[in-house]
């Protein structure tokens, strides 16, 4: 019969699916609590109360001279709605050892949280009574060695398509900074270091916590650097920033500061006239030509990575229909190439976290000699005004 149709409409709203994106981990030392926290065992905070009820407060961190409920706390400081995977082993396990992938500890961490882990930290227990065992290129020894070993992890951990960032924390930082490692030198594009600390709370700690965080809290495609949006003073923490060295940012001279942004570490600053602090950039360990060369081009590279293979599993040995010369039927080629950009635009494009993408499959493909398809991805990412120059001066008339 003649009627009035009405169907509903969706998507009007532009409302997303929650993101995975801000899940971390942390893997560093610590003391077992009799009744609660144990050495070896994985768990997921959503909160620092889970934490505490693990035993594991304030006093926890005073009585041990630990640092465990410190970063924890900041975390979730700075990201209030975060997820955080935690691992806490024994103070004689290296930095060193926690990032190696044939052991069982970060590695450990990120298979058992399923590649639900964005982000991973590694750190050392470095409150009071810390002392670096020796000094090798302006850090802790232990933190140079590491360094390798955080890259190969998060390169297998690509290839076994649970893709991660590792941050590190600078310990043993030399109070002589002119010699310090170059961390652009260092071909890391998977792993950070951060030698800022909160110079009122925990002088000398580098703020591992704090910068897991503010990474949990950005978009993939920010600079945790952006004034607008991470200020880092709030709660009564950061309200002084310093180095890992044990000094305040103010007594550092501007060129030394200038040295260590250039040689790619991450600490805290403050800029003039404006209220905060803030983190001086977002380096990775790689070269600054590299496409790689700052956190948020690896972040949104790696979510690229898992959200094209999500989209791609279901037509994994499915059947590939040919035309009579042998090529890919332009329907097969479509449905392909729709499925990776329906996915990226659904994921990530509504969320502004690439400028654009493109999809393209080549249709004279031998996929009968090789069961193969071949599919370029191509990715436009968001810029980042790291410099705005302006031009100011006296005119006569306008």
């Amino acid at each position: 019969m003649a009627d009035v149709l009405l169907k509903k409409g969706r998507g009007g709203l532009g409302r997303q699916r929650p993101t995975e994106d801000g899940i971390c981990g942390l893997v560093t030392q610590g003391i077992a609590v009799d009744g609660g926290l144990e050495l070896g065992t994985v768990y997921e905070l959503r909160s620092l109360r889970q934490l505490e009820a693990l035993g594991v407060d304030a006093d926890y961190d005073t009585t041990n001279s630990a640092d465990l409920h410190y970063h924890v706390s900041e975390f979730f400081r700075m990201s209030q709605g975060g997820v955080l995977y935690l691992l806490v082993v024994a103070r004689t396990v290296t930095m060193a050892q926690m990032a190696d992938k044939t052991l069982t500890h970060a590695k450990r961490l990120l298979v058992e949280a399923d590649g639900k882990i964005k982000q991973l930290a590694i750190c050392l227990d470095s409150a009071a009574g810390y002392t670096p065992t020796s000094i090798v290129n302006g850090l802790d020894a232990d933190v140079v060695a590491a360094l390798p070993l955080a890259q190969g992890l998060a390169a297998q951990e690509f290839i076994e398509h649970r893709p991660v960032l590792v941050l590190l924390g600078g310990h043993g930082l030399a109070t002589n900074l002119a010699g310090v490692l170059d961390l652009r030198a260092q071909n890391a594009e998977n792993v950070c270091v951060v030698i800022g600390t909160d110079h009122v709370t925990k002088p000398g700690v580098p703020a591992v916590g704090t910068l897991l965080g503010t990474l949990s809290f950005a978009q993939v495609h920010e600079d945790i650097g952006w004034l607008d949006k991470f200020n880092l003073a709030s709660d009564g923490r950061f309200l002084k920033a310093g180095l890992a060295n044990g000094d305040a940012l103010s007594t550092i001279l501007p060129a030394d500061l200038g040295a260590l942004d250039s040689k790619g570490y991450l600490f805290a600053l403050k800029h003039t006239g404006f209220d905060g602090l803030y983190w001086n950039d977002s380096h990775t360990c790689a070269p600054l030509d590299s496409d790689y060369a700052y956190i948020e081009n690896t972040r949104t590279l790696n979510k690229v990575a898992r959200v094209v293979r999500q989209s791609l599993l279901p037509s994994l040995k499915g059947p590939l229909r040919l035309t009579a010369d042998g090529l890919l039927q332009p329907q097969v080629v479509g449905d392909l190439e729709a499925k990776g950009k329906t996915a990226l635009d659904a994921n990530m494009g509504r969320a502004g976290e690439f400028s654009a993408c493109d999809v393209y499959i080549d249709p004279a493909q031998d996929v009968l000699a090789t069961s193969r398809v071949g599919v370029d991805y191509s990715i436009v990412p968001v810029g980042v005004a790291r410099e705005i120059v302006g031009t100011i001066g006296f005119v006569k008339s306008l």
